[in-house]
């Protein structure tokens, strides 16, 4: 029984590890997408509802974060402050 356990852990540790590797590839390729932002002029970034400031600021964010999610998140936050 205890092999069987395990097993499974390093099994799931695998697993886990590869989940990591795709989310870290989905948030790359969702950054270089995401690089585009920084060539629009502010007139359109407005229009989009983030400002210049949030896309430099979820530019420097670490691979690990989805960049997207956390500038869609911090200019929601900033438009209900308003």
């Amino acid at each position: 029984m205890r092999d069987y356990a395990l097993s499974r852990a390093q099994s799931a540790e695998a697993v886990g590890s590869f989940s990591l590797l795709w989310r870290l590839i989905a948030n790359w390729r969702a950054r270089r997408a995401f690089a585009r932002l920084d060539t629009l002029d502010d007139f359109l970034l407005h229009d989009i509802g983030v400002t210049r400031e949030e896309v430099q600021w979820a530019a420097g964010l670490p691979l690990s974060v989805n960049a997207a999610l956390a500038l869609e998140e911090r200019a929601a936050k900033r438009r209900r402050k308003i």
